[in-house]
């Protein structure tokens, strides 16, 4: 799969949340997530549980820049996470772990993220999921007017990922 997103700072999510009811975008719920990462070059590698119920272990590549970029990803669901960590921790070693609140709502092919990272803050971030080379062409445009209807700042746009983040701080 292939999606393009962008990752922003957000100390209002009071203001994102009103930009998200302007567009009219479905509350698909609140996802407590954990993140663990995974030392492997290239690309990256996380084991993530949401709600503690659904385990999904996703790769995916993508440049680190200030700006929304394109994303290639695999995401597999797996049963039995713990034997899963161990093992691709025994093989790889951790990087980092980042836990997250996530509220998330579906507007059109854009998944919009309203987080709280543990340690790091308050983001937002879209991703504008890409099936098609139409979807690719429309999501510059999608990502402008998105920009323009949460208030984006350049200087709030994120270079890197939370787990770089996690390592830096």
């Amino acid at each position: 799969m292939k999606n393009f997103e962008l990752k922003v700072k957000c100390k209002d999510h009071k203001g994102a949340l009103a930009a998200v009811k302007l567009l009219r975008a479905a509350h698909k719920g609140i996802l407590n997530q954990r993140d663990v990462y995974f030392n492997i070059s290239p690309g990256r590698l996380k084991l993530r549980s949401i709600n503690n119920s659904v385990h999904q272990l996703i790769y995916y590549k993508r440049a680190n820049r200030a700006s929304a970029k394109f994303s290639n990803y695999f995401i597999e669901e797996i049963q039995h996470q713990e034997r899963v960590e161990r093992i691709l921790r025994e093989v790889y070693g951790i990087k980092t772990i980042v836990s997250k609140t996530r509220k998330l709502f579906l507007w059109h092919n854009v998944r919009i993220h309203i987080d709280s990272v543990k340690e790091l803050g308050k983001f937002m971030e879209f991703e504008i999921v890409c099936k098609t080379l139409d979807h690719e062409n429309e999501s510059r445009e999608k990502m402008k007017y998105l920009k323009s209807i949460f208030k984006v700042k350049d200087s709030d746009i994120l270079r890197s990922s939370y787990s770089d983040m996690m390592i830096t701080k």
